[in-house]
């Protein structure tokens, strides 16, 4: 039987419905490394970095075999997953084991069909890949300086995915859950200058016109007191399409197309929820 690595929240691997025991917070990070480069040796010089940041005992490398062999036997499978290779280790997974690979040819396949018109099947796909976040990336473990940008990149493409995830229902019309779901998602990252932008649309094909001026004066002031920017043209473009009501905000929804086969869904709520790739487990 397979592993399923999951790094999009707390860090775990399951084996059919089991949890793994990964053992302790280093031996987590020294997965982490490894899941990040999947397939590729990983040095021990950005490992060591990544569980100690600049301040590694003298027996760092002794310590790191050690985690090396324990995480080893913990991911015991029909073939030998941790290798040592040549400046430093190697972690064998899969296509289709990784969560944020998986992610990552979601979102990529929703963006093109978002680009190519097709805002029902993007949706489709886009919701899939935002259903495997259980949380931040590797949430439980510390971010040291070798790790955090690799995980922070994580992070921006989720955001990136909210933002085309946006846009393709928008597309199809559901401006009403758009606007609730883009004030909980501004909450928690208020300088997405493109989220407001959604938000001001979807405000304004509700017919809450005030609302969409609203939400342009607090993105602003978010921009100006946070990062100490005005907004861009393209929300001040949109901010003045709203005063003079400008007839091209408003779009009529696509017409309802049949669900690719691709998606392989199960069952749909409003065309969109759920898909077979969904991991919200507990």
């Amino acid at each position: 039987m397979g592993l399923r690595f999951d790094l999009l929240g707390p860090v775990r691997v399951r084996q059919g419905d089991r949890l793994l025991a990964l053992g302790s917070a280093k031996q987590r990070t020294l997965l982490t490394a490894l899941l990040l480069e999947p397939n590729r040796t990983v040095s021990l010089d950005f490992l060591t970095s990544a569980l100690w940041d600049e301040a590694p005992p003298k027996s760092a490398v002794s310590n790191l075999r050690t985690y090396a062999n324990q995480l080893r036997r913990a991911l015991a499978d029909s073939a030998p997953r941790l290798t040592a290779r040549r400046p430093g280790y190697a972690l064998a997974v899969e296509p289709g084991e990784l969560d944020s690979a998986r992610f990552l040819h979601l979102l990529r396949l929703g963006r093109a069909d978002l680009a190519a018109g097709a805002p029902r099947r993007a949706a489709l796909g886009l919701e899939a890949a935002l259903a495997l976040w259980r949380g931040n990336a590797a949430e439980d473990l510390p971010r040291t300086l070798a790790l955090a940008p690799r995980l922070q990149a994580l992070e921006d493409l989720r955001g990136s995915a909210v933002d085309a995830y946006a846009a393709a229902r928008l597309a199809l019309g559901e401006n009403d859950a758009v606007a609730a779901e883009l004030h909980e998602h501004l909450a928690a990252n208020p300088t997405r200058e493109r989220l407001w932008a959604h938000l001001m649309l979807a405000l304004y094909r509700c017919g809450d016109a005030a609302g969409a001026l609203a939400a342009y004066a607090r993105a602003r002031d978010v921009l100006v007191n946070q990062l100490g920017v005005d907004p861009g043209p393209q929300l001040v473009a949109l901010q003045q399409a709203v005063l003079k009501r400008d007839p091209k905000l408003d779009r009529v929804p696509e017409p309802r197309l049949k669900v690719p086969s691709r998606w392989r869904t199960r069952g749909v709520h409003r065309g969109l929820r759920p898909l077979y790739w969904q991991t919200r487990q507990a």
